[in-house]
């Protein structure tokens, strides 16, 4: 029996990332393991965020050497990634969940079983056919009338 296919350890030698003729990361050479969860900490623009988008394989290194899994490039299916403020679709979240679910190369009565089963699995299955995105802040209050408007 193969072992799972993984991106991990994620290894990388001597990486730097630039834009223009700014050095936005490293050099830096550093694995990321599988196991314990790994944490980032450090101030704002000290380059956490490249980090971890290099790491997924959504930017490209400028120099340096790195390998997931040993590979010179990430399986794509065996990634995934939260940005801090997720994108949610105007759509409802069963739609969300199957957009997500639409490159996997599964048919339509795959996809529909698979979103049915991770509802479920979230405890979601009831906010199915609501709106994933929450209305804009204030959009759902009323205002209240301008001083001297309001009805007598």
């Amino acid at each position: 029996m193969r072992p799972p296919l993984t991106n991990l350890p994620i290894v990388m030698t001597d990486v730097t990332v630039r834009a223009g003729d700014v050095t936005v990361l490293g050099p830096l050479s550093a694995a990321l393991a599988p196991g314990a969860p790994t944490v980032l900490l450090g101030p704002n623009g000290a380059g956490k965020s490249t980090l971890i988008r290099l790491a997924m394989g959504l930017i490209a290194r400028t120099s340096g050497r790195m390998t997931w899994g040993g590979r010179l490039a990430p399986i794509p299916e065996r990634a995934a990634i939260v940005f801090q403020r997720p994108v949610m679709l105007r759509r409802s979240v069963r739609a969300n969940i199957a957009f997500a679910l639409a490159g996997r190369g599964l048919s339509r009565a795959e996809r529909r079983e698979r979103v049915r089963g991770l509802l479920d699995a979230a405890a979601l299955g009831a906010l199915a056919e609501r709106p994933a995105r929450p209305p804009r802040r204030g959009a759902a209050r009323p205002r209240p009338p301008a001083p001297g408007r309001g009805p007598p």
